[in-house]
């Protein structure tokens, strides 16, 4: 008896022991993953299988001479070009081909959704898939667009007697309110995620020092009670330009400043960041989150790269190391970060893990980044990446 409980006291031991041996060996491997470069891309190319190969994507064929403006939007990629809109699926196929009377766009897409429109002019659309949902037209013209998951649209009229107008659509195109402003420049806008509120971006240059402000209109107050629809206001520290605002989770508006970030809801607001000299991009149109991308000093006049996920309500960060690499751009779209690195695109989650990573033999101009793919830009074509 006392042997068959020293065997199993023995058996218990080496399972034990094994786990700690796994689990150290585990926690080796992911702190080489994340901190090696070279040991990262052997592991996602022969092991996660992220390594993406030129020869094997799906490709559009573009005419650089004609200044084609190309923009990604759910699983479909759009190209404008001598006022019409070309929307190709992410085989690369030809799905749709309309009119859409626009030279200079302004343009805005989120989910499956794409607001367009002409710089400084004032027709306005709505594009999902291949198809023009709705289109209308202003007074006045349009200086900014917006477009929510949900396909409700916000645009920014100026020209007219007042210093800006703001207008809300819904999905259907029907209007469900406009705001006047006297007093102030509207820069920006955007739709929470449940569309209860629009935040506004504005600036004031009447004073010495001007201010930016954000406010918070209820939507459903905005239709009812429009005098008391600003159910909260934000206002920046002197100087301080806002330049983007992003909801994220249900009702968290979070706006870029010259030198900070903050988060504004419809009762209080909270700093989420203060830029460094050392930040190189800055990005906040993601699900949750924002996105840096700095340098550290790794010597004289040498340089090392990260990429930091800050989370808006934990503040927990993410790291993604670049090393030497140097982006020379990055955008943001929902859950996916896409940096173009000359040669090489990689995007990676908000989790700080790679997701694709493809590597060419010319170089890349650009990249534009969807929820379900990316496309990579050359002068003559683009190839498509499926996420």
């Amino acid at each position: 008896m006392d042997d068959e409980k020293n065997v199993d006291s023995r058996s218990s031991f080496l399972k034990i022991a094994l786990l700690i041996i796994l689990g150290f060996c585990i926690v080796i491997i992911v702190a080489r993953y994340v901190t090696d470069e070279n040991f990262r891309a052997e592991i996602d190319t022969n092991v996660f299988g992220k390594q993406v190969l030129e020869s094997s994507l799906k490709t559009i064929e573009i005419n650089s001479e004609e200044a084609p403006n190309i923009f990604a939007h759910g699983k479909f990629i759009s190209i404008l070009s001598k006022n019409k809109l070309k929307t190709y699926d992410e085989k690369g196929v030809l799905i749709s081909e309309v009119d859409a009377n626009v030279s200079v766009p302004i343009a805005h897409t989120s989910g499956n959704y794409m607001v367009l429109a002409e710089k400084n002019g004032d027709r306005l659309y709505l594009i999902s898939g291949g198809s023009i949902l709705w289109d209308t037209k202003v007074e006045g013209t349009i200086s900014g667009v917006n477009v929510n998951d949900n396909g409700y649209v916000s645009a920014i009229i100026k020209n007219t007697i007042y210093k800006s107008v703001i207008i809300l659509y819904d999905l259907s195109g029907n209007e469900l309110f406009r705001r006047y402003v006297s007093s102030n420049y509207a820069i920006c806008t955007d739709v929470s995620k449940d569309n209860k509120y629009l935040a506004v971006g504005e600036i004031d240059y009447s004073g010495t020092i001007l201010k930016s402000y954000v406010k918070i209109i209820s939507v459903d107050l905005a239709a009812t009670d429009p005098k008391n629809s600003i159910i909260y206001t934000y206002e920046s520290e002197n100087g301080e330009i806002i330049n983007n605002i992003n909801y994220q989770d249900k009702d968290a508006a979070v706006c870029m400043f010259n030198t900070y970030i903050q988060k504004v809801m419809p009762t209080t607001d909270e700093r989420i960041y203060d830029y460094s000299d050392d930040d190189l991009f800055v990005d906040v149109d993601l699900a949750s989150g924002i996105a840096v991308i700095d340098k550290q000093s790794s010597g004289l006049f040498s340089y090392e790269y990260e990429m930091k996920i800050k989370s808006i309500n934990s503040k927990a960060e993410s790291l993604y190391i670049l090393n030497s690499d140097l982006p020379k751009s990055m955008v943001a779209s929902g859950k996916l970060i896409a940096f173009n690195l000359g040669n090489e695109v990689r995007i990676v989650n908000q989790s700080g893990w790679l997701e694709k990573k493809y590597t060419s033999s010319k170089q890349i101009t650009n990249v534009v980044l969807g929820n379900d793919l990316a496309g990579i830009i050359y002068k003559n074509k683009i190839e498509i990446i499926e996420l």
